[in-house]
Formats: C-alpha cells, sequence, structure tokens
C-alpha cells in the first residue's frame, strides 16, 4: 500500500463482527452510507476520556493483514492550530517515527485534524469522529477537504457510534464504544472510500482499529491495529 493510500485510511472507518456495519453503495449520491436504526437507547457516558490527552502516554500496537508489525505511539506537546489545542500522537515504526495524528479533543467532540508523515494530510474543516453527549447511530456528517501536495481533494465523511462492546486484545479485554467512519474523496482516476473503526476504552484510549481501503483499479485492502500494551 503507498503511503498516501494507508495515510487516507488512517483517517476513514470499517466493518467487523459485533454490532451491524454501515454498508456503502455503489454511487456517490447523498445516502452513500446506509444506517440501520437498530439502535435507540442512550448509551451510559463514560466515566473516563475515551482518547487521554495526557503528555508521554504510550501505546503499542500490532499489525495485521496487509499491514505488518509493530507500532508505538505517544502522546506528544499540544500545538496551537488555527486558534485550537491541538492532540498530537507521534507513531513510530521500528523505533524511527513514522506518521502523526493530529486531533481536537474537548468537552463537545473528538474531531480529527491531520495525519500522515512526509505527505501529511489535512482535513479542512476538521472531520468529527465522535459528539458528546453520546448518542447511538447518531451520523455527524462533514464535507470540505483533503489536503494532498498542496492540493484540496473534494471529500465528505460520516461518522457513527456503533454500540458498546466487549472486545478482547492481546493487552486485555475491554468495554468499548464502537465507532464506524467513512470517508470518500475523489481522486484523479475516480471515487476512493475509505471505512475505519475504532474501538474506544475509557481511560485507554483505541484498543483496536480496523482500516478498509477501496481505490480506483485497486484491490480491496484490509488491515487492523491491535492494543499490545499502554501506559497512561
Amino acid at each position: 500500500m503507498s503511503r498516501i493510500a494507508f495515510t487516507l485510511c488512517v483517517i476513514a472507518f470499517t466493518l467487523v463482527s459485533g454490532c451491524k456495519d454501515l454498508r456503502i453503495a455503489t454511487g456517490s449520491d447523498d445516502s452513500f452510507i446506509h444506517l440501520p436504526q437498530e439502535l435507540t437507547a442512550t448509551p451510559v457516558p463514560p466515566a473516563q476520556p475515551l482518547l487521554p490527552t495526557s503528555p508521554n502516554s504510550h501505546w503499542t500496537y500490532r499489525l495485521t493483514n496487509e499491514e505488518n508489525g509493530i507500532e508505538e505511539v505517544t502522546v506528544l506537546p499540544s500545538r496551537l492550530i488555527d486558534g485550537q489545542t491541538a492532540l498530537v500522537l507521534s507513531g513510530k515504526r521500528k523505533g524511527a517515527p513514522d506518521r502523526e495524528e493530529l486531533f481536537y479533543v474537548t468537552n463537545n467532540e473528538i474531531a480529527q485534524f491531520s495525519a500522515g508523515a512526509a505527505e501529511k494530510v489535512t482535513l479542512k474543516p476538521p472531520m468529527p469522529i465522535l459528539r458528546f453527549p453520546l448518542k447511538f447511530d447518531e451520523t455527524l456528517s462533514w464535507q470540505g477537504g483533503v489536503s494532498l501536495r498542496g492540493a484540496l481533494v473534494p471529500s465528505r465523511s460520516k461518522s457513527r457510534l456503533r454500540c458498546v462492546e466487549k472486545i478482547k486484545v492481546p493487552a486485555g479485554t475491554f468495554t468499548a464504544y464502537r465507532v464506524d467512519t467513512i470517508l470518500e474523496t475523489r481522486l484523479t482516476d475516480g471515487l476512493a472510500h475509505f471505512w475505519v473503526t475504532r474501538w474506544f476504552a475509557p481511560g485507554v484510549g483505541v484498543v483496536r482499529t480496523r482500516y478498509l481501503v477501496k481505490a480506483p483499479g485497486q484491490a480491496e485492502r484490509v488491515f487492523t491495529k491491535d492494543l499490545l500494551k499502554y501506559k497512561i
């Protein structure tokens, strides 16, 4: 997978067992996500943050399927971007810096600002992932641009809290809030779709992430990140 494709897929969201999945239509109409309405109850608010922001918090992940290896993620000092304080997550592979993700984390929402390394992708405006207070199956729609190599690519996304479920990873078994996001972006050779499902465990952070990429003229690609250990 190219670095740009990986970076884009890091910004999106997927499908797995557990609660029902988001579905995508073949066209690019406004209903490109078909969202079942099987959940109506309001989720119990998490007692601790879903994405810890304490400096030097550290997570170790195992990557499987198309991407393999170990990834180390550390919270760096925050940055001020467009007048807002951004959470900086720095990722390393084989001991060397590999990529970086920036999020806005407030009492109202978690939104993603950018991801990537040398070919950093910026989302303008920031793309919402979760909004508080939490609601099952509330659609967070976003439309804007993905900045690639100085060009702003028209894009849109939808994100939803799907359910709360038990998830088992090498670091343990966690009660996690599953969030599906799908990003559609218009590349020069057609529409590309990127999914990401993140499982947020209160007080721990993301314990599992699954990525799926469908780009024009390419085979579907899937890989997973599972938490091995962490220190908050």
